[in-house]
């Protein structure tokens, strides 16, 4: 269903314009691309250009924009990274309509859908109210494991578990200390830019009355994200380490 020979651009859009109708309301083509973390240096590309997992993100993008009252999608989850994967999640969540779907990824379903058809063999397909965890659940309930593994289990358990040695931290220096103390403001100061930047690059007027100022914020963005991302990781490491310390 996909054209190599196309743009990404030309694939959402393929009438011509710059905007996507998705679920009934105007989306530019720029921001709906990067809905599915697609840099706005890739719009004109063409599709033979892009990755297995890249083109599955087009794709995602194509039938998402406009998916009818039901949709059926068969292992969506192959070839996504994890940012690709809560994009996915967090739409077919506000998804109105039946969603059908085919997928060996446990927690996806979990995160998705709302009942299981477990085929179980021999021509035997039952149905389930829940995710995969709730069908797991039910069928340890109707089919419980033998005492005598449940004794083996418990025995194992009950072992003591040798803990590792922690690294003995004495204190934070100063200079780290000093790091961790300013990290929360800046965390909040990027989280409020990065949603400055979001909303104006939301406005669909922007791309083609400033092209310049558009892929000026575009590229802001992506590193204000790239930022955040390690500032948290940072402050994360920083706490933890402090912990240690004061136990």
């Amino acid at each position: 269903d996909l054209d190599p020979k196309i743009s990404l651009w030309k694939t959402l859009c393929p009438t011509g314009g710059d905007h996507v109708d998705v679920r009934g309301k105007p989306r530019h083509v720029i921001g709906y691309l990067r809905d599915f973390m697609f840099d706005y240096t890739m719009a004109q590309q063409p599709v033979a250009s892009l990755s297995g997992g890249q083109k599955n993100r087009l794709m995602l993008a194509k039938i998402l924009a406009n998916p009818r009252s039901l949709l059926i999608l068969d292992e969506p989850t192959n070839d996504l990274d994890m940012d690709t994967l809560d994009m996915l999640e967090e739409i077919l969540a506000q998804y109105d309509g039946t969603l059908l779907v085919v997928s060996h990824d446990r927690d996806f379903l979990d995160q998705t859908v709302t009942k299981i058809l477990a085929f179980e063999g021999n021509g035997k397909i039952e149905g389930f109210i829940g995710g995969y965890s709730d069908y797991l659940e039910e069928q340890h309930k109707r089919n419980p494991p033998p005492a005598k593994n449940i004794i083996q289990e418990v025995k194992k358990e009950s072992q003591p578990i040798q803990k590792e040695e922690k690294k003995v931290v004495q204190k934070l220096s100063y200079k780290l200390q000093y790091e961790l103390d300013r990290l929360p403001a800046k965390i909040e100061t990027l989280e409020e830019e990065i949603g400055q930047l979001e909303d104006k690059l939301n406005d669909p007027e922007l791309y083609t009355n400033d092209p310049g100022d558009f892929q000026k914020s575009a590229k802001r963005l992506a590193e204000a994200r790239d930022e955040l991302a390690h500032a948290e990781t940072r402050w994360l490491e920083l706490e933890d380490m402090k912990k240690q310390a004061s136990g």
